[in-house]
């Protein structure tokens, strides 16, 4: 009976092996049914673009998740150094990068070192081009001229800025 009992747990302890060496312990597995869960989640991420130079620009988020074709990022920061050697600012609460594009919604400010301003509640950055435009309503600010408007389109690498619906405030002292 004993020998019996020893025989059966053997070649029970071998099918186990067996299986085990089959199997592969750390494949990773893509779980096509949660496709709205993030490949990669990073916490308070900084990205920063170094030239020989020096520091370029520095991309800071408070949570990014990485899906397989686009980026989500919440509490969005970044700074920028331009060919005129204009220092960009830009602060979003949220933003997603997909295909050279960064959209960004939820307080967008942008702030440049000679002290032009856009607030909005989305923008649209096409990074290649270098082009950010919005559908919606947005503010520019340069010392005393405030301009209201429905939709704009500004060139980052010529400095020019497309409008409709504007409503210029000039204000003097």
């Amino acid at each position: 009976m004993a020998v019996r009992l020893l025989k059966y747990f053997l070649l029970f302890f071998v099918l186990i092996m067996v299986f085990l060496l089959t199997k592969n312990p750390y494949s990773l597995k893509y779980n096509s049914s949660g496709a709205d869960r993030p490949e990669i989640e990073m916490f308070n991420m900084k990205n920063y673009d170094i030239l020989p130079t020096g520091v370029k620009s520095i991309i800071y988020a408070k949570k990014v998740e990485r899906y397989k074709n686009y980026d989500k990022m919440y509490g969005v920061e970044a700074l920028h150094e331009g060919k005129l050697k204009l220092i960009d600012s830009l602060r979003a609460g949220r933003g997603m990068f997909t295909k050279n594009i960064l959209y960004l919604d939820d307080n967008v400010k942008y702030i440049r070192s000679d002290n032009l301003e856009l607030n909005s509640n989305s923008v649209k950055y096409d990074i290649k081009h270098k082009i950010l435009s919005s559908n919606i309503p947005f503010e520019f600010i340069k010392k005393n001229v405030t301009t209201h408007g429905s939709s704009f389109t500004y060139d980052m690498q010529k400095g020019i800025i497309r409008a409709n619906k504007i409503k210029t405030v000039i204000r003097t002292d």
